[in-house]
């Protein structure tokens, strides 16, 4: 996890927290699950977003079906 992404992590509430622990933890069992779950346009092949509330999750799926977190923020500042 980089930097930003954890000091974006710890910023938050513990609700919104384990908001985005669950749903990390549903994108590692299936990537592609979900209505919020979208393929990313213009970022290249594999790169998809998922909207948790407010709060976007940019993510990269290795051909192994693991993931890679890329960017997390609020949805006005992540675009």
């Amino acid at each position: 996890m980089t930097d930003k992404i954890q000091k974006f992590f710890d910023t938050q509430d513990s609700k919104t927290k384990n908001r985005l622990k669950k749903k990390l933890l549903e994108l590692k069992k299936n990537p592609f699950a979900g209505n919020n779950v979208k393929k990313m346009t213009g970022y290249g092949k594999n790169v998809f977003r998922l909207r948790v509330g407010d709060i976007r999750i940019i993510y990269f799926v290795h051909k192994n079906l693991s993931i890679e977190i890329l960017d997390i923020d609020h949805r006005g500042s992540i675009y």
